[in-house]
């Protein structure tokens, strides 16, 4: 039995399901075996959850990539986990198997709800403090429609997202963790060693849209201290782009060629029910209470929260909190 070298497959970045690859290098450098001198095979892993699509309805998405490529799929049963195996004529036969299995998986990917995101920490003692005293000032100053104390968020949680994306089962979040590893080394490492401490400030105001008197979501600017220009978005950029390549990111997430980089302040998707309640608010069914931020913008416009130095990035649970109140990393790294 003679085992192929490692073979580059290529994969799907975001919205790109129409067979051009060259840019793609996602193919967690599988191993194909050669069986016997008309049977070539190869295992991979794919979460449970996507079983069902590749699968289909009566089998025929299963049936159709097995008549396509000549190879034959063995999935695990319904509620099982396990490798998916494909033994074909050819390795080319079974790469392309792969290839269509994995196109399967990226697209229902980037329709999930994400489960984590790449972030950068910013919740420093000092831009904490700078925080609060910005709500304290809002909340006293401004008593505009559908403000309330419950829609900003907590200090401790403030952050940078770079991207975000879902992970369904603990291989993909351990293949995610060593994906932020690697790209330590391969894009994040390079780009900063001359640009190294990085420091940020956060100064000014915006809003998601262009309605201030009905806004979602209001979030404060981030640029460089003390750092060339730019290399802040270029890191987010770098980061994304790495991941995408690797099939678990969308790098034209909301149509944009870049990262928006903002750091969140106040989101209504944080609005407790009881603040509705209190303000006597009334609304339909699933849909969130916007607020007017216009006067915030007016007055709070150019507020400085201060600087920090970027030492860590990570990998951050959407849904849990931490002991110090940040998200629950599943994996983190160091900036020296």
């Amino acid at each position: 039995m003679q085992v192929i070298q490692p073979t580059f497959i290529p994969s799907l970045r975001g919205e790109e399901m129409d067979g051009d690859y060259e840019n793609s290098d996602f193919d967690e450098n599988i191993e194909i075996t050669e069986l016997d001198d008309s049977r070539y095979s190869t295992s991979f892993h794919v979460s449970k959850k996507y079983f069902g699509l590749i699968i289909g309805t009566r089998q025929q998405t299963k049936d159709r990539i097995e008549q396509d490529t000549k190879t034959e799929l063995m999935i695990p049963g319904h509620g099982q986990d396990g490798n998916i195996t494909v033994v074909g004529p050819t390795a080319s036969n079974v790469k392309a198997a792969r290839r269509q299995i994995n196109m399967i998986v990226v697209s229902s990917r980037m329709k999930q709800r994400p489960t984590h995101f790449i972030s950068i920490p910013m919740n420093t003692p000092d831009i904490m403090d700078n925080f609060t005293r910005f709500q304290e000032a809002v909340l006293r100053d401004c008593q505009n429609r559908g403000l309330h104390e419950s829609i900003f968020i907590k200090p401790s949680k403030i952050h940078l997202t770079v991207g975000v994306t879902c992970l369904t089962d603990n291989q993909e979040r351990i293949l995610a963790s060593n994906l932020l590893t690697e790209a330590k080394e391969k894009v994040i490492m390079p780009l900063l060693q001359d640009h190294l401490p990085l420091k940020i400030r956060i100064r000014g105001l915006s809003n998601m849209g262009n309605d201030s008197g009905n806004m979602k979501v209001l979030y404060a600017k981030v640029e460089e201290h003390e750092s060339t220009p730019g290399i802040l978005q270029q890191l987010a950029d770098n980061i994304v782009d790495f991941y995408s390549r690797k099939g678990l990111m969308n790098k034209n997430e909301f149509g944009r060629d870049s990262v928006k980089l903002h750091v969140t302040l106040v989101n209504i998707k944080y609005r407790s029910k009881s603040s509705q309640d209190s303000q006597d608010i009334r609304v339909k069914k699933n849909k969130r209470i916007t607020f007017d931020g216009a006067d915030i913008l007016d007055k709070f416009g150019n507020f400085d929260f201060g600087v920090l130095e970027v030492t860590e990035i990570h990998l951050s649970q959407i849904s849990t909190i931490g002991p110090d109140g940040f998200y629950e990393p599943t994996f983190k790294i160091s900036i020296p």
